[in-house]
């Protein structure tokens, strides 16, 4: 099968490299024993335009002058692509900030991937651009006449809004299950992700952080993951004017083997997101035996099992975040058993086993 998967993201872009990129990256990478891959995607600084990785042809489009003109660019030329490549199927990673269309005869051998719903966020984050946002949104999700969606709570709000009798195939995210060194507990709570400070709430767990009760002041929060300089020194910026930059840790990009000690010797993890398509760092924590505090949005009520494997709290309420906090702090048991709890839950999400699944939707497509 030959099949050419556009996704503006990117596992090495600078300006996103999220878990939609990942995902593409750890099925296709499976897929690629068996099948002819084409993994189209942005162009961004220091990129090669076109290289070959785990046996998928990876081909940049697009320029990479700046974050915008990237996205829009690469909107253009793979829309251009789909109308000339040679494929059997096109897999569509759908992102309201960059759309790809396609004439009807293309999508006919199509699958879209859908992520999370943006339009309720979109204007809020992007004033302007975030209303075209919302309408490709809305367009896309009635025009493509199969869809995967990465979490049960997304499919539902997909079969409300797709075409009548449109398949919407559930397909989790999955994780990698490294050889761990025994779990161990430090002085600090861990938010692991892309510093998207909306997106991902981190303006609200620095705020929630602040309010922590005066008993647990000894105890840092460290920011890991990948964010651009001004991103960094926003979040710095913030932490000095709550007066708690003492205790705030910007790790910046961290290797595989830095990111999983960091889960080893966390007391429990935080991932306050405003919108969420699945949660990878929610079950990245169940691998490392850690409980973790989540917000009640689509997404993360799938990846999280409420009071087994963490605790959910209403999005953009840092009061109820520090609640949540306080209390597995004050409460080693019940830290144990999410932790306990969330290793057995994510056995369930290999990537060998996502993308089997995946693989299924692709021969029901073109059956």
């Amino acid at each position: 099968m030959r099949i050419l998967h556009t996704i503006y993201d990117d596992v090495d872009n600078p300006w996103c490299g999220g878990g939609g990129a990942v995902r593409a990256m750890e099925i296709n990478r499976r897929l690629a024993r068996k099948h002819e891959i084409t993994l189209l995607t942005g162009h961004f600084p220091g990129a090669a335009r076109e290289e070959r990785r785990d046996g998928v042809r990876i081909r940049r489009v697009g320029t990479c002058r700046n974050y915008l003109f990237s996205r829009l660019s690469f909107s253009a030329l793979a829309s251009r692509a789909l109308a000339k490549w040679p494929f059997d199927l096109w897999v569509y990673d759908f992102s309201a900030f960059s759309p790809v269309y396609a004439f009807p005869s293309r999508q006919a051998r199509s699958v879209m991937v859908f992520h999370h719903p943006i339009s309720a966020h979109a204007a809020r984050k992007y004033p302007g651009i975030g209303l075209l946002a919302a309408a490709a949104e809305g367009l896309h999700t009635r025009l493509h006449r199969r869809i995967i969606a990465v979490s049960p709570s997304t499919a539902r709000h997909l079969e409300r809004r797709a075409r009548p009798n449109t398949p919407v195939h559930t397909v989790c995210n999955g994780v990698r299950h490294p050889a761990l060194a025994e779990t161990r507990e430090e002085d600090y709570i861990l938010f692991f992700g892309r510093m998207d400070t909306y997106n991902k709430g981190i303006d609200v767990l620095l705020r929630a952080f602040a309010t922590l009760k005066p008993t647990h002041q000894d105890v840092r929060l460290v920011l890991a993951g990948r964010g651009t300089k001004a991103r960094l020194h926003e979040l710095m910026s913030v932490s000095r004017s709550l007066g708690i930059s003492d205790r705030v840790e910007l790790t910046g990009p961290v290797s595989e083997a830095e990111k999983w000690n960091l889960y080893a010797g966390a007391l429990f993890t935080c991932q306050p997101s405003r919108f969420e398509g699945w949660g990878i760092a929610a079950i990245e924590s169940g691998v490392a035996g850690k409980a973790v505090i989540g917000t009640e949005i689509p997404g993360l009520v799938d990846a999280i099992r409420r009071d087994r494997t963490g605790l959910l709290v209403p999005a953009e309420d840092p009061e109820a975040l520090a609640g949540a906090m306080n209390r597995l702090l004050e409460d080693s048991r019940l830290r144990a058993e999410l932790g306990d709890n969330g290793r057995a839950w994510a056995a369930n999400f290999s990537w060998d086993r996502i993308a089997m699944e995946q693989e299924q939707v692709y021969i029901q497509t073109l059956g």
